[in-house]
């Protein structure tokens, strides 16, 4: 049977599609999401919490299932999930209805993921593959985090955000019905393997404890807080068991294989997905923040500059493509070279001024953007091409499992720092808010002033509501570029420990076995 990268490529576009849009819905939509349902900004958080054990409790399951039933029938249950969830989204609007929802949409993502990775990477060539994932991780990843955000936040204002639901309902249909009469381009042959309760229980938990730890632990105090303390602890003992069972085959039956993390390549690759999480999700989050709370622009506006990364994006999508689609060039050789212009960038954002708007921000977008471009596509590609051809269905769910922990442990820090870098500068700057305070007297008078002349009946009470804005303006300017500093001292920490990772898997004598392997 001849494979045709074609028809592969769209068969991985349209399962691809639903997730990208259910990703930015949240981040665009959450506050318009929560007060349609009558929540609070926090009761609202729980649909990303959802939505992220969804999502990384179904990878290791859909590992299994690739296994045991196949690709189509993998690919329809993906579809069957997603398709259910679309519509509870679009009609219900109740709470519990749309929490059941995000949790299926999670699920549905991770199916549908390891399914468009696994038919790309078992059955396309070095070059096939490099060409076809940049084009799956375009739709899926680099134009949900530029495109997306514009045109969602303008459903989310109109308060139309369950439409961006509705619209996943036809790619849904067409999924099913391809799979139920469309050629199948791929073979496979499914094996009669039981599921392993176990070991499946003890990673499933340890998976929730965790995604729960850094997406809603941030909001406690993690020194002071004895839940948090007592969930840490039962955190830790759940992982070595979970860690202890999968390796030495507890229960009987398979649940997700570990034998892809077995070579030095594998276990550096983890450490490469984990970290690109961390810096591309970090670096977007702290802009976000920065130009929604201290440059007081809307989501609307937010997207428009997030155009602007968009064009870096595409340059550094070309450059990946150059560096993983040439068996003679090394792509781990383009991974200081994104990690240096994110650096870069940072440095930007860090000396910008919050009143001066795009004239500050449209090169640190353009970088940033170059830089995710440089480092997903390379990272992407490069790793997970790199899986003997026999791992690469768990190799795909274990590389996704790393890459959203890394981004959950910066959603974790720079909200966690960003409260406290807030805290300590409204501390300090308030120390001149006071009716004792010669500065704050002088600012006053000019304020009432200015109020006065303007004809304001209460200007006295408006310069103070002014003089606190101004405070918790810039407050928030002083955290957001504390927060940038913060980040750039993370990238260069964890710039030598990826160089002495891949220097020891390159030299390990395992690896020499890595490039014949690839090809059984």
């Amino acid at each position: 049977m001849k494979i045709k990268p074609i028809a592969i490529l769209a068969l991985a576009l349209l399962a691809l599609f639903p997730q990208g849009l259910t990703g930015e819905i949240y981040t665009t939509g959450a506050a318009e999401i929560a007060g349609a349902l009558g929540l609070s900004v926090d009761e609202g958080t729980w649909f990303k919490t959802l939505n992220m054990f969804g999502q990384l409790t179904a990878l290791p399951l859909a590992a299994w299932l690739a296994y045991r039933v196949g690709y189509r029938a993998l690919f329809r249950l993906g579809a069957i999930i997603g398709l259910i969830s679309a519509v509870i989204s679009s009609l219900w609007m109740s709470p519990a209805a749309q929490m059941t929802a995000w949790f299926g949409h999670g699920v549905s993502a991770s199916f549908l993921l390891l399914f468009a990775h696994a038919i790309v990477l078992k059955n396309l060539n070095y070059r096939e593959i490099a060409l076809v994932e940049s084009v799956m991780l375009l739709s899926a990843v680099l134009i949900p985090l530029s495109i997306y955000p514009y045109i969602l936040a303008h459903l989310a204002e109109d308060n139309l955000w369950h439409w961006a639901f509705a619209i996943q309902v036809a790619p849904f249909l067409m999924m099913l019905f391809f799979a139920r009469f469309g050629q199948w381009p791929v073979p496979e042959q499914p094996e009669k393997i039981n599921f392993n309760w176990i070991q499946a229980f003890l990673l499933s938990g340890f998976i929730c404890a965790v995604t729960f730890l850094l997406l809603r632990g941030e909001r406690y105090n993690w020194f002071r807080e004895p839940m948090i303390i007592e969930l840490t602890v039962l955190t830790l003992l759940l992982g070595v068991t979970a860690f202890v069972a999968l390796r030495f085959k507890w229960g009987r039956g398979e649940y997700i294989r570990t034998a892809a993390l077995s070579e030095p390549h594998g276990k550096v690759g983890m450490l490469d997905a984990a970290v690109a999480g961390f810096v591309i999700l970090g670096s977007t989050m702290l802009i976000s923040s920065y130009v929604t709370q201290v440059m007081q622009y809307n989501h609307a506006q937010l997207g428009e500059l997030e155009m602007i990364g968009f064009a870096g994006m595409i340059g550094g999508l070309v450059i990946a493509l150059i560096a993983t689609s040439n068996p003679k060039l090394d792509p781990e050789k383009v991974i200081p070279v994104g990690v240096s212009i994110m650096v870069i960038a940072c440095v930007l954002l860090a000396r910008s001024n919050a009143q001066s708007g795009v004239s500050d921000l449209w090169l640190p977008l353009l970088l940033k953007g170059l830089a995710i471009g440089i480092l997903n596509i390379t990272l992407t590609i490069h790793i997970l091409r790199s899986f003997p051809k026999r791992y690469v269905v768990e190799g795909i769910a274990w590389f996704f499992l790393f890459r959203n922990l890394g981004s959950m442990l910066a959603i974790t820090e720079f909200s966690r720092l960003m409260s406290i870098e807030t805290a300590s500068a409204m501390s300090i700057l308030a120390e001149n808010f006071n009716a004792s305070s010669d500065i704050f007297i002088g600012q006053q008078q000019l304020v009432i002033q200015v109020l006065q002349q303007s004809g304001h009946g209460s200007a006295a009470e408006s310069s103070v509501i002014l003089l606190m804005g101004q405070l918790k303006t810039q407050a928030l300017s002083i955290a957001g570029i504390n927060n940038f500093q913060w980040l750039i001292f993370s990238i260069v920490m964890l710039v030598p420990v990826m160089a002495i990772a891949m220097k020891w898997a390159t030299n390990h004598p395992h690896s020499q076995n890595h490039n014949a392997t690839n090809e059984i």
